[in-house]
């Protein structure tokens, strides 16, 4: 569950977390300080040297590094962090000062993973963490798949405090360890995996001190201890709470009954099983066959409506969600009315190493790269893609989103709905319609810390420039904590069938 928890943050498109060293509100025992793993340092130089490197190369690179702070404000942002490093320094406590560093510019795909690593990492050598798993409902965090034995900390149980601080200044230190454009997108990214918030924050701890109101009304305290990851599956096999999830990776499509069909696409990426031995995440075959074979499928059953699940979907390349939405759509289509591009130098050497085909938009943005001055910031026509007529649908298109629909499964609903291709129904997304994107990477000299960065503005098809997710047509809650069945897809599927 917890390796689940932390790919899937991984994978999403505004996952990065760091800040430095937040200090523990409680000291640290030998037997915590035993569990943090081993790590070198970087000198007071070499980590002033990569901080100005990384303030000077986002500049250069990134698509608009101040689209939500001022120059003044980013320039006494650095220069306090700089200042904060008075010796030599632990890479992880680096590696936290990079992130608050590029989470300070609010714009969810400026980022470092390197944080989230070392969590990772400590926990791969025998480090603990604390297993506490939660799910937002409105401003509520509430416990969902397990966190201590039996039934201490029921699922459902609201949680107030976190080691003597409240949810809400919790929240404001774990905001500065999020890149996000928004403050709805913390919260998603915090259910996603917040063990490793709770450790970032907290730092190693052999126990957390959770206050929480239980399903019943009843007022408790809880000292959670923390956890390996044996330890953490077999918590969960001992005390499973039903769930209607399903896994971000599966594609599935069946006829569900009374005129609708479903289907679930997946991510718009080679999924592990079809990369095979090459590990190319642009291995399409796969996908195109699963496509094919679904929409044979509907042709054939009696269905007038679509219903299009995007839920807990990471998103990833347009080829791939084309292939979808190309079947209902009636005219050509594109995700973006506007898509600028900054032409900064890493990015131009990146891309005279690339080749891309035919005249899609990869091709025109090799093309402007190339004949782009450094720096300059370029405006791109983006390509329309044409409808598709093998087992074409024509009849009504409803999109299922949540708050996990991430990146390009967030810009597909855009598109869609703009476009009068689908109705959408579900809880907004956390990640936004019209974005900063299309990421690049770079390398810190220094520490070899990996930077990526957002070199494009994509604007959604109906030129809105507002700085929030995609709003649904049909607002449905998620599923509650405990419940077996989908009763988000169930509302959607009653709803389809009471306004034909």
């Amino acid at each position: 569950m917890i390796r689940s928890l932390f790919r899937s943050a991984l994978a999403a498109s505004s996952t990065a977390i760091a800040l430095a060293v937040v200090v523990p509100t409680a000291p640290v025992t030998a037997q915590s300080a035993a569990q943090a793993p081993y790590e070198d340092s970087l000198s007071a130089a070499e980590a002033r040297a990569d901080i100005a490197a990384l303030y000077d190369t986002m500049q250069a690179e990134h698509v608009d590094l101040f689209a939500r702070r001022t120059r003044a404000e980013y320039d006494a942002k650095i220069g306090e962090i700089a200042a904060r490093i008075d010796g030599p320094i632990a890479r992880s406590a680096f590696h936290r000062m990079v992130q608050e560093a590029l989470a300070f510019g609010r714009v969810g795909h400026a980022k470092s993973d390197a944080p989230f690593l070392d969590v990772m990492t400590h926990v791969q050598e025998g480090g603990t963490i604390i297993p506490l798993s939660v799910t937002y409902r409105g401003e509520a965090m509430l416990t969902d798949q397990w966190a201590s034995e039996g039934d201490a900390m029921p699922p459902g149980s609201r949680v107030m405090r976190l080691d003597g601080l409240t949810l809400a200044e919790f929240e404001r230190r774990a905001r500065k360890l999020v890149s996000a454009d928004t403050d709805r997108l913390p919260r998603a990214q915090i259910e996603l995996g917040l063990p490793a918030y709770l450790f970032l924050v907290f730092g190693p701890r052999d126990t957390l001190e959770i206050e929480f109101i239980a399903p019943d009304g009843r007022q408790e305290s809880r000292a959670i201890p923390a956890r390996g990851f044996g330890e953490m599956y077999a918590l969960q096999a001992a005390r499973p709470v039903p769930n209607a999830s399903r896994h971000a990776s599966m594609r599935a499509f069946e006829d569900v009954g009374g005129g609708v069909f479903y289907i679930k696409p997946g991510p718009f990426f080679a999924t592990e099983e079809e990369r095979g031995e090459g590990g190319e995440t642009y291995a399409i075959e796969p996908y195109r066959a699963f496509v094919r074979e679904a929409f044979a499928a509907l042709a054939d059953s009696a269905a007038k409506d679509l219903v299009i699940d995007l839920r807990g979907n990471p998103g990833g390349d347009a080829s791939f969600s084309d292939l979808v939405v190309g079947r209902v759509a009636d005219r050509p289509f594109a995700q973006s009315s506007r898509y600028e591009l900054r032409a900064g130098p890493n990015t131009k050497a990146a891309w005279a190493q690339r080749e891309p085909k035919g005249d899609g938009l990869g091709a025109r943005i090799a093309d402007a790269l190339a004949r782009a001055e450094p720096g300059e910031r370029i405006a791109i026509e983006v390509p329309e893609a044409p409808p598709i007529a093998d087992n074409a649908f024509s009849g009504r298109v409803f999109v299922l989103v949540d708050r996990h629909s991430y990146s390009n499964a967030a810009v597909v609903a855009a598109m869609m709905q703009d476009l009068g291709l689908a109705t959408i129904m579900g809880e907004e997304t956390a990640d936004l319609a019209t974005t900063y994107g299309a990421t690049e990477t770079f390398t810190l000299p220094a520490s070899g810390v990996k930077v990526i960065y957002p070199k494009a503005f994509m604007v959604r098809p109906s030129g809105s420039l507002a700085v929030r997710g995609v709003v649904p047509d049909f607002a449905i809650q998620p599923n509650p904590v405990g419940a077996a069945e989908d009763r988000m897809l169930d509302t959607a599927l009653t709803q389809i069938r009471l306004t034909r």
